[in-house]
C-alpha cells in the first residue's frame, strides 16, 4: 500500500525533490551575493529582488516545492498586518503570497475551485455592476480602483481557498497574522510620543484594525490549539490585540473589539465564559474610572468619551458620510465609479453604494453574507473561521477599508469555514441517507 501510494504520488519535478546540502547552500549563496553587487551599485531595488529571488530558490532547494510554498504563505501572513512594509501598494506579504502560489501552481491547475455558491452568485453580481460603472465612468483611475476592490473581496478569497489550507498549516497562518499584528503593536509602543500609536501600518486606524481581526482569530485557535500552546498562543494574541487596539486610538476598533467579546460568549453559549468577560468588564470600567492616560487623551476608550482630537475627526466623517450619501442618491443605478481621489466616505456601505449603485451595494452585501453563514454551527470547529468577516461586516459603518489585502486574506479564510461547513453537512446526509437505506433494507 504504501509503495502503490508512493509510485501513484504526482511527481512535481525535480526542484521538489532536490535538497542542497548545507556546504552547497552556502556555495550558492556566496556566488549569489557576489552576482548582485554589480546590481546593488547601480540600484538597491534591484539587489533586493535578486537576493529575495536567490532565497526562494535555496528555499525551494531545500525543503522542495510545496514545503517552500508553506514556509512563504505562513510569512505572507506574518507580514500582512505590517502594510506600510513594501513598495507603493505592494506589501512585502503580498509579495510572498504571490511567490507561495506560483510555487504550487502545477499542483492547483489540477485542483478543482469549491467556492459557496451563494459567493459565486453574489460575487457575479458585483463584479458585473462594478464594471458596467467603471465602464460608464471612464476614468482610467476608476478602473484601477475597481480592480482593486473587486480583487479584495472576490479574487484574493478565492485565491486563499483555491491554495487549500488546512489542518496545522491553517493554524500556522493564523498564528502568523497574530505574531505580525503583535511586531507590529510593540514597534510603535515606543514612536507613541503625545499621538497615537501606528505601529508598522501606513495608519493608526490601520493598526487597530489588524488588532481587532487577530481578536477575531482567536475563537477557532482556542478549540483547535492543544492544551500546551493554546493559553499561550490565544493568551498573547489577546494581549496584543488588546493593546493594538487601545494604543491605536481607533474608537471603531473598540467598538468592534466590545461586539466581538460580547457576541463570541453567545455563539458558544458559554457560561464560564461570560462570566470572564463580565468580570473582565468590571475590572476594566474600575480601571477607567481612575485611570492616567499615557497617550494624552489620544488612546481609543479616551477617543471615544471624546477626548483628543476626537471631535475634529468626527466632523471629517459627518462630512465624508455626508457628501458620499449625496452621491449615492444622485446616481444611485450605477453610482459614479470607485474613485478614491474623489471621495471617501468613513462608510464601506455609502462608499459602495456611490460607487456602484444600491443594486451593486445589495450584491457587496450578499458577498459578505455568504462568508458568515455558518456562524451559530459551533459543533464544527471551522464555523469559527469566519468572525473575521464578522469583524468586517461590524466596522464597516465606521470605517473605510475596502482595498486592504489582510482583510481579504482573512475573508479568505472565513471562506474555507463554510466550505469545511458545507462539507461535514453534506457528509452528515450521505450517512443519514446510507443508515436509513440500510434499516431500510433490514425491515424487508
Amino acid at each position: 500500500m504504501g509503495r502503490n501510494g508512493r509510485r501513484n504520488a504526482p511527481r512535481l519535478g525535480l526542484l521538489n525533490a532536490a535538497r542542497l546540502g548545507p556546504a552547497m547552500a552556502s556555495v550558492v549563496v556566496i556566488v549569489g551575493l557576489l552576482l548582485t553587487l554589480p546590481l546593488a551599485m547601480k540600484s538597491l531595488l534591484l539587489a533586493v529582488f535578486f537576493i529575495g529571488l536567490l532565497m526562494v530558490v535555496i528555499l525551494v532547494g531545500w525543503l522542495g516545492l510545496e514545503r517552500a510554498s508553506i514556509v512563504l504563505m505562513v510569512l505572507a501572513f506574518a507580514f500582512e498586518p505590517a502594510d506600510r512594509l513594501g513598495v507603493s501598494v505592494l506589501g512585502i506579504g503580498d509579495v510572498f503570497f504571490f511567490i507561495a502560489l506560483g510555487l504550487v501552481l502545477p499542483r492547483l491547475l489540477r485542483t478543482r475551485l469549491t467556492l459557496p455558491p451563494a459567493f459565486i452568485l453574489a460575487s457575479m453580481a458585483l463584479v458585473t455592476m462594478a464594471l458596467l460603472s467603471s465602464v460608464a465612468a471612464d476614468k482610467g483611475a476608476i478602473y484601477y480602483y475597481t480592480a482593486r476592490v473587486v480583487f479584495t473581496f472576490v479574487i484574493l478569497p478565492a485565491l486563499v481557498v483555491w491554495w487549500a489550507p488546512r489542518g496545522k498549516v491553517l493554524v500556522w497562518m493564523l498564528v502568523a497574522f497574530c505574531v505580525g499584528t503583535g511586531l507590529s503593536v510593540l514597534y510603535g509602543i515606543p514612536k507613541i510620543g503625545a499621538y497615537r500609536n501606528y505601529g508598522l501600518t501606513q495608519h493608526p486606524n490601520v493598526l487597530g484594525y489588524t488588532a481587532i481581526l487577530t481578536l477575531a482569530l482567536i475563537p477557532y485557535l482556542y478549540v483547535t490549539l492543544t492544551p500546551t500552546w493554546r493559553n499561550w498562543i490565544c493568551g498573547g494574541a489577546l494581549a496584543g490585540a488588546g493593546i493594538g487596539i487601545a494604543t491605536s486610538g481607533s474608537r471603531a476598533a473598540l467598538v468592534v473589539g466590545l461586539f466581538l467579546i460580547v457576541l463570541v460568549p453567545t455563539v458558544e453559549r458559554s457560561i464560564p465564559l461570560a462570566l470572564i468577560v463580565s468580570i473582565t468588564g468590571l475590572i476594566a470600567v474600575s480601571i477607567v474610572g481612575n485611570r492616567t492616560s499615557p497617550t494624552h487623551g489620544q488612546d481609543a476608550l479616551s477617543r471615544l468619551l471624546g477626548a483628543g482630537d476626537a471631535s475634529a475627526s468626527d466632523q471629517a466623517r459627518v462630512e465624508g458620510v455626508s457628501e458620499t450619501w449625496k452621491i449615492a442618491l444622485h446616481h444611485p443605478w450605477l453610482g459614479t465609479g470607485f474613485d478614491f481621489t474623489e471621495f471617501i466616505g468613513h462608510n464601506v456601505y455609502v462608499q459602495v453604494a456611490a460607487a456602484i449603485g444600491f443594486v451593486g451595494l445589495a450584491a457587496f452585501i450578499a458577498v459578505l453574507l455568504s462568508m458568515i453563514t455558518p456562524i451559530f454551527q459551533t459543533d464544527v470547529p471551522q464555523s469559527r473561521l469566519v468572525y473575521p468577516a464578522i469583524v468586517f461586516i461590524v466596522a464597516g459603518p465606521v470605517s473605510p477599508q475596502l482595498t486592504d489585502r489582510y482583510i481579504g486574506v482573512l475573508l479568505g479564510v472565513a471562506l474555507i469555514g463554510v466550505n469545511a461547513v458545507r462539507a461535514k453537512r453534506q457528509e452528515e446526509a450521505e450517512e443519514a441517507e446510507l443508515e436509513s437505506a440500510t434499516l431500510l433494507r433490514l425491515n424487508r
